[in-house]
């Protein structure tokens, strides 16, 4: 989740729209099993998506937060002059029983039909783009689906930057009993890209004295600019808005959960390196919480994927979400 634009490392599923004719977002949501629902609050409307085996009653919800991408859950590309369905999840709620309902909110400005290959970027997103609005986006979620459903455990888990979405969540919503906590930083991204910077210098990919230069621009970049700035949203990449939110450092908030947190890392995570990650359990063992499940992905990359030879692939995101649901499980608080 750095940089001026990261992608999230969502495989994309693919459906080949049978007509030329641009698929309704009906169509699109349906495709893949889910049902699209749009509540207002606060003069808002939040759009989310929700996907379930059957039409039996449902004891457990699942909340998934993705990262930073600034593009649709659902989108649609045009290809052999035919329309193709396009999925931005990897699958893994076709792993749940029936007993699962599955979660995913769609990013504001992002609720119509999308061209995938011309992906807007639009204004509503870059005014409202924050850490606070996601969070208050799922807290409407979370308590719109539980005055309706009554369940027995409601699993959230973020990803990049949903990560600490997640955790300032954790802190609000009393109702979420088994967190996630995935490819976060434990600290905020500017110490990151700090952390970065030395970290080529340790590889010998770039001098001390380039590193130490990277680094003073980094920190001028925040104190001068964002720190000053904090309610900026112009600009075509993240906002000074953006940015200001996200400092808030996660460790912070995941300390303040009491429920069964389980973070999961990659130790080839170049968008959130793991080193800051490794200050978790040592904080969670100072403060003597015993509420942490601490896991890491050796070889793996931002969306747990590891390379092999001759390009091969090998994805571990299902194993470790089926991994992630099995401790739930297991786990009550």
């Amino acid at each position: 989740m750095k940089h001026i634009i990261i992608g999230i490392t969502a495989i994309l599923c693919f459906g080949v729209c049978q007509a030329q004719n641009i698929p309704t977002k009906s169509e699109l949501v349906s495709h893949y099993g889910f049902e699209q629902k749009t509540i207002q609050a606060d003069q808002e409307d939040i759009v989310y998506y929700i996907y379930a085996n059957d039409s039996s009653p449902k004891t457990k919800m699942v909340l998934y937060l993705q990262g930073s991408d600034p593009s649709p859950q659902f989108s649609y590309k045009i290809k052999n002059n035919q329309a193709q369905k396009l999925c931005w999840l990897n699958g893994e709620f076709k792993e749940l029983s029936d007993e699962y309902v599955y979660v995913v909110i769609e990013k504001i400005g992002f609720e119509g039909v999308i061209d995938e290959d011309n992906i807007p970027r639009p204004e509503i997103y870059q005014q409202k783009n924050s850490l606070d609005n996601r969070v208050f986006r799922a807290n409407e979620v979370i308590n719109k689906l539980c005055s309706v459903n009554k369940f027995d455990k409601i699993i959230v888990y973020g990803h990049s930057e949903g990560a600490p979405v997640a955790a300032k969540l954790g802190t609000i919503n009393k109702k979420i009993t088994h967190l996630g906590f995935w490819a976060g930083n434990a600290l905020p991204d500017y110490y990151d890209f700090i952390l970065e910077s030395r970290i080529q210098f340790y590889k010998g990919e770039i001098s001390e004295e380039e590193a130490q230069k990277n680094i003073d621009k980094t920190i001028s970049s925040f104190v001068d600019k964002v720190a000053k700035d904090t309610a900026n949203v112009s600009g075509k990449g993240y906002t000074n808005k953006r940015w200001w939110s996200y400092s808030e450092p996660p460790i912070n908030n995941l300390l303040q959960i009491e429920i069964p947190i389980y973070v999961q890392v990659a130790t080839n995570d170049e968008s959130a390196p793991i080193e800051s990650t490794y200050l978790i359990p040592l904080e969670f063992a100072r403060a003597g919480k015993t509420n942490l499940t601490y896991k890491v992905c050796v070889g793996c990359d931002h969306g747990f994927n590891i390379k092999k030879e001759e390009g091969k692939v090998h994805r571990n995101w299902k194993k470790i979400f089926k991994a992630f649901i099995q401790w739930a499980n297991e786990n009550d608080h």
